[in-house]
């Protein structure tokens, strides 16, 4: 059972709307120290963490280790109707064959309560991953998303590779390239790697997907090696954590 309050309906959206996307559910467990969404989408490309420690909710109330699976379609529409002005209570009941969420709205008390409908009892969460990757680095989420952005114009593939210091990303189709060299300060924030050269490709579109949700904090930590997954991390102000694995293409 849980019964927990949030109080900013328009950072819980944008923490789910990318997060939850690349998903086909969206796995639950809540528990005395916090409430955590982890799943893998369909085809084992992408895993998506969301992280939101008890204390960044204003009221949190749950009774032992519950583990549900929600419909994540009934989980966006519902999520996405948020606003500033609106806390975000989330119900359920042992047993229940729905999660409630309710939006209530600061100003005026009122709820708008929706069903969304549970799918799978008590099971547990995929394994987290625990990787070490050479390369690290950190840049803002608006400098992310308009790499994405202004690679998908032209491919499908991001590839990016470090070297003397620098990172290079581009994106390549018939007779167009999308090349864009990232430095420290220019706009990277930081950089290390533990290797001398290294170089990895992975699919833009799996990228886009989770990129707004990137924006709930100030830095995104990205980290990649040569045929390994990309870790993408940020931290918003109340602790809350969006960790994204993307799986590497074959270069």
């Amino acid at each position: 059972m849980f019964n927990v309050k949030y109080p900013d309906g328009s950072l819980l959206k944008k923490m789910l709307q990318g997060s939850l996307k690349p998903l086909s559910e969206a796995p639950i467990k809540a528990d005395e120290n916090s409430f955590l969404i982890r799943g893998l989408s369909p085809d084992k490309n992408i895993m998506v963490e969301v992280y939101i420690p008890s204390m960044a909710f204003e009221t949190y109330d749950v009774s032992g280790e519950t583990k549900v699976v929600a419909d994540r379609d009934e989980f966006l529409k519902a999520v996405r109707r948020g606003t500033k002005r609106d806390t975000v209570v989330l119900r359920y009941e042992d047993g229940s064959e729905t999660m409630i969420l309710g939006l209530i709205n600061t100003k005026t008390g009122s709820e708008r309560t929706y069903q969304v409908r549970v799918i799978g009892f008590g099971q547990d969460l995929i394994q987290s991953l625990e990787l070490d990757l050479p390369v690290k680095m950190q840049m803002e989420p608006e400098e992310f998303r308009k790499i994405i952005s202004d690679a998908k114009l032209v491919g499908e593939e991001l590839e990016i590779s470090y070297k003397e210091g620098e990172v290079t990303v581009s994106s390549r189709s018939e007779g167009k390239e999308f090349r864009e060299v990232l430095k420290l300060d220019k706009p990277l924030l930081s950089l290390e790697s533990k290797e001398s050269a290294v170089t990895s490709v992975y699919d833009i579109d799996l990228l886009k997907s989770v990129a707004p949700s990137l924006e709930i904090g100030d830095v995104v930590t990205v980290e990649f090696g040569a045929g390994l997954p990309m870790k993408l991390l940020v931290t918003s102000d109340d602790g809350s954590k969006i960790t994204v694995w993307v799986a590497p293409r074959a270069a």
